[in-house]
């Protein structure tokens, strides 16, 4: 009976190493995509939404395990900008990244919010979806 003990211990220790480096990878893992978006602040919309919502959408990417994944705002400092003064990235570690955490319940609820700001950013933005050269 203590040898059973022992073996499931140790099975026990190995399958939890296993899955702790395994996600530890995860969260490490360089950024293979990226979606850009430059654009002017539209009427109707304002920082402190746009930063409201990524925020809220940054947890729920984090609760799902990607804490390499997500959305940052920034906005051009002082003068020399005409146009295109703010820009929001989208990192993902891949592309199977990307759509599973897209395809997340809570996640698309969240975006829902997202969609309503979103929308008049569509309208005066420039936007890419780019993959990392090797």
């Amino acid at each position: 009976m203590k040898q059973l003990l022992i073996s499931l211990s140790a099975l026990w220790l190995l399958v939890s190493l296993g899955m702790s480096s395994s996600a530890q990878a995860q969260q490490t893992a360089t950024t293979q995509l990226k979606s850009i978006h430059l654009f002017d602040m539209p009427a109707g919309v304002t920082e402190a939404q746009l930063s409201a919502v990524i925020g809220e959408l940054n947890t729920i990417i984090k609760r799902l395990g990607y804490s390499n994944a997500g959305y940052t705002l920034y906005k051009v400092e002082g003068e020399g900008a005409d146009k295109y003064r703010y820009y929001f990235e989208g990192n993902w570690p891949n592309a199977n990244a990307y759509q599973k955490i897209h395809d997340d319940k809570s996640f698309q609820e969240a975006d829902k919010k997202l969609g309503m700001v979103y929308e008049k950013i569509k309208a005066v933005e420039l936007y890419r979806r780019l993959v990392r050269v090797p």
